[in-house]
């Protein structure tokens, strides 16, 4: 049997287009092969059109040529539809040449079959205006075989349809429009608003040159291995983390990490400095401007270093918050001294400010609790005097650019400034310059524009601030309102090269199992061979969404019965059984297209079963659930039996 893996990449979000324009979906969605071979015999001669044996080339048939899957993309509710061109890649992200499938191909290739992933990247793709009703798209990948078998259509996850990037400030309780912590995004850098011009951040294991400045000039000298770089072609999803800055970078009181990620077995785990929400909150944790966090390549694993995520306000000048004397609460900024923005949204122009020393935060943050009223580490200063006022930094300072091919860090030449809302209106103000950790200070006896009235305070704040006080903030402070500022006190110009966008991502997974027709030569047949049967397609695709133990039923009684396990999802069907790792239920039985109860196998056969899982954390023990169709197709579903 053959594990193979359908797997759709798409953005969260994605805008209209109105008239005549064409807005392409960015960024691009992408459809994944992975697993066995996909590739299938063309040849008609015989009546059983199979895979050739495990044991020979990838690519290589002795009578027969191998063809390549044929993809057709569109969105629902569109009428365009667009052919796709896969590219093929070994393991090590090679591109293999498939120009000529009957030549033997060399050892390098060769040894890679097994490991071999099929991309297709959508890049023309659009949502018209032709239904203004329509809220929500997918994105449906048909796939025929190269024997001509149809394998069926993968949708997508849903797209929530915007007509352009909301300016307002975003409600943490709007989850569609938000970033949260430990959620998957795309990063994407484009020049003056053209989209071929366009580069997405990736990660690269091969060799790339290496710039010799800013510019991008390349040097004679490349670096090997896993990093960052910029592409046109296709793009990766990261995930996103907020860092801890309250734990000690004492690597001694570092707790453990978690083994996996929170809501998704496949991604790799969180990094140690990453926020580790408690297990009882199901709320997620939304991400705000000035907070520190890293970015986690999702195929890779590669982390980012530790980067302040910046708002970018007209072309490439960022904003950052206020100085904070008060370090107990949440704080951002490199330093930890710097108040919280707003929440991050979707497809907002952002830069990542990379963090020269992250200790110093916790040190920053450390010094004030064990000296509270001292203010640690400021020099003494009058809040009746007080303003606004720049945050500390460490220099240089430097934010991730994408320089021609590679990402690399631009060093900023100039320093930050006040905004004029907010410089101080006393005859003897002066320049602010910030060329050192510590920074002017502001003194004003205006008290219009005092920080603790503005939108831009800390979170814990914001929290506990009532409509009547939030309308007066409003009118006090309507000049820096007017300018869509919320709150921002200081800005500095990055380049073009260090503006990104960002835009959370989802991923529909599909991943079964086809039987061979004769189970000692491991050929790739059923639904694909139909050995001159009809054959059923793939999809619809069964999902399992919940699981309800009759055992976990409060007015659950004992009975000498089997205990069930019922079963919520959808796509399901009457001939669909329910399996335990290796274990077969022994009674499945059909209620509704959501709904199959099954009996419960015997803890004995279980604990024995080699498909077997114990959490280390729990101790809890988990078997997966797999649902086998009819003509032995098995689909996984992801989810698992605790007992």
């Amino acid at each position: 049997m053959g594990e193979r893996t359908v797997m759709v990449l798409t953005s969260k979000v994605a805008q209209k287009s109105y008239g005549t324009e064409k807005r392409f979906l960015c960024p691009p969605p992408t459809t994944l092969l992975k697993g066995a071979s996909w590739w299938t015999n063309t040849t008609s001669a015989k009546p059983n059109m199979t895979e050739p044996k495990k044991s020979l080339h990838f690519f290589h048939s002795q009578n027969n040529t191998l063809t390549s899957p044929k993809l057709t993309i569109h969105i629902s509710g569109e009428n365009i539809n667009q052919s796709g061109v896969v590219e093929w890649q070994s393991s090590n992200g090679a591109i293999i040449d498939t120009s000529n499938l009957t030549s033997n191909l060399s050892p390098a290739i060769s040894q890679h079959h097994s490991s071999v992933t099929g991309r297709c990247v959508s890049k023309q793709l659009f949502i018209n205006d032709a239904d203004e009703k329509r809220k929500r798209v997918e994105v449906l990948a048909k796939i025929q075989l190269g024997n001509g078998i149809q394998l069926g259509t993968f949708p997508s996850k849903g797209i929530k349809v915007i007509s352009k990037p909301s300016k307002k400030r975003q409600s943490v309780k709007n989850m569609e429009l938000c970033i949260h912590h430990g959620t998957t995004i795309s990063l994407f850098n484009r020049i003056r608003s053209q989209t071929v011009s366009t580069k997405y951040l990736g990660v690269s294991k091969g060799s790339i040159p290496i710039p010799n400045d800013k510019s991008g000039n390349h040097s004679n000298n490349t670096t090997n291995g896993t990093c960052f770089v910029a592409r046109t072609g296709s793009w990766d999803p990261f995930v996103i983390w907020v860092v801890d800055t309250s734990r000690s970078p004492d690597i001694t009181n570092i707790p453990k990490p978690s083994q996996h990620h929170p809501s998704n077995p496949h991604f790799p785990p969180p990094p140690a400095i990453a926020l580790q929400a408690s297990s009882t909150s199901q709320q997620p944790i939304a991400i705000h401007y000035n907070q520190p966090v890293v970015l986690q390549c999702v195929s890779t694993g590669l982390v980012s270093p530790v980067m302040i995520i910046r708002k970018v306000d007209k072309a490439s000048m960022v904003l950052g918050g206020n100085r904070m004397d008060d370090l107990s609460g949440k704080t951002g900024g490199e330093c930890g001294d710097e108040t919280l923005g707003d929440p991050v949204s979707q497809l907002h122009k952002i830069a990542f400010q990379i963090v020269q020393d992250p200790s110093f935060s916790h040190h920053n943050k450390a010094r004030f609790t064990n000296n509270p009223l001292r203010l640690s580490p400021y020099p003494s200063v009058n809040d009746s005097n007080t303003n606004w006022r720049i945050p500390q930094s460490c220099h240089p300072v430097t934010y991730l650019a994408c320089l021609n091919d590679v990402v690399g860090m631009h060093k900023t030449t100039a320093t930050r400034n006040l905004i004029s809302q907010c410089l101080p209106r006393s005859s003897n103000s002066r320049t602010i310059e910030n060329n050192q950790v510590m920074d002017s200070n502001h003194d004003s006896t205006n008290t219009q524009n005092k920080p603790t009235n503005r939108r831009m305070s800390t979170i814990n704040e914001t929290k506990n601030m009532t409509r009547r006080a939030s309308v007066a903030d409003r009118r006090v402070g309507s000049t820096v309102d007017s300018s869509g500022l919320e709150g921002a006190c200081w800005t500095e110009d990055v380049s073009d090269a260090a503006v990104w966008t960002i835009v959370g991502t989802d991923c529909a997974t599909y991943t079964f199992w086809t039987p061979a027709d004769v189970p000692e030569s491991g050929c790739f047949n059923m639904p694909f061979d139909a050995n001159n049967n009809p054959c059923s397609a793939i999809t619809p695709f069964p999902t399992i969404s919940q699981t309800v133990s009759s055992s976990d039923l409060k007015n659950h009684k004992k009975s000498p019965t089997s205990p069930v396990l019922t079963i919520l999802g959808e796509n399901l069907t009457r001939d669909l059984s329910v399996w335990f790792g290796d274990i077969k239920s022994t009674k499945s039985e059909y209620k509704s297209r959501d709904t199959i109860v099954c009996t419960i196998p015997d803890p004995h056969d279980l604990l024995t079963s080699p498909t077997l899982h114990s959490d280390n954390d729990g101790g809890k023990r988990r078997i997966p659930l797999l649902l086998v169709r009819g003509d032995g197709v098995v689909y996984r579903t992801d989810q698992h039996y605790t007992f």
